[in-house]
């Protein structure tokens, strides 16, 4: 009974921190405008760079990397509760600790305080697969870089850092359960990522570059 008030508790306060997005704050309260309004209409931290540039960049990387952080972290703390037992409690930790990645992720693609319309989990879920598992978060990290540096396509360094992250938790030791709740993350972030899948194969994906693009305010008669 316990356990399931705890994964209870963990899926509440995860989904709500996850729910928090950078990237819609700062957009309304720095620019006055909505960021999913503009570019691709995703609420994350490419999209914003695109059309705010990098004014900004800093709150949006301080508030979902900081739920990521704090999420994971107060997962693993609850799940702990659940055991006394020195040879359990680590198991109990991490589990809280992948189960509270997966919520996080879960309330950055669907926030409830943005009728549902969020980012693609990137930023809060390697955030928070920090506090799971360094390695796997380095890795991840270091996959992304390469690809994107070698194809400028940041959805498939996303894609692929991100696929990296279980098959790392597998190397390292985690349990089956550990590994079935990172799968299910994955699975959420590659299904938000079937648009821009579709777009690479067609060749259609805009590659990414080191500048604002301002080609939604062509219609605006200021511009």
């Amino acid at each position: 009974m316990i356990i399931t008030a705890l994964l209870l508790a963990i899926a509440v306060i995860a989904y709500l921190c996850g729910s928090v997005n950078g990237a819609i704050i700062v957009s309304r309260y720095l620019f006055r405008s909505d960021v999913r309004d503009l570019g691709s209409g995703n609420a994350g931290l490419t999209n914003f760079y695109r059309n705010y540039g990098a004014k900004g960049i800093a709150g949006v990387l301080a508030i979902d990397v900081a739920k990521g952080l704090v999420g994971a972290f107060i997962g693993g703390l609850l799940l702990g509760l659940a055991t006394s037992d020195p040879l359990l409690k680590p198991e109990y930790v991490d589990i809280g600790r992948v189960f509270a990645t997966f919520c996080l992720v879960l309330g950055h693609v669907f926030p409830i305080f943005y009728g549902l319309r969020g980012g693609k989990g990137i930023l809060v879920g390697v955030s928070a697969v920090f506090v799971v598992d360094t390695d796997a978060a380095l890795i991840a990290l270091v996959v992304f870089a390469l690809v994107v540096a070698l194809t400028r396509y940041v959805s498939l360094g996303s894609v692929l850092g991100a696929a990296s992250v279980p098959v790392t938790m597998l190397a390292n030791g985690f349990s089956g359960l550990c590994l079935i709740l990172a799968l299910l993350t994955l699975l959420i972030i590659v299904m938000k990522h079937m648009g821009n899948i579709s777009r690479i194969i067609k060749k259609r994906e805009p590659r990414f570059v080191f500048r604002r693009d301002l080609s939604h305010k062509l219609d605006e008669e200021k511009f």
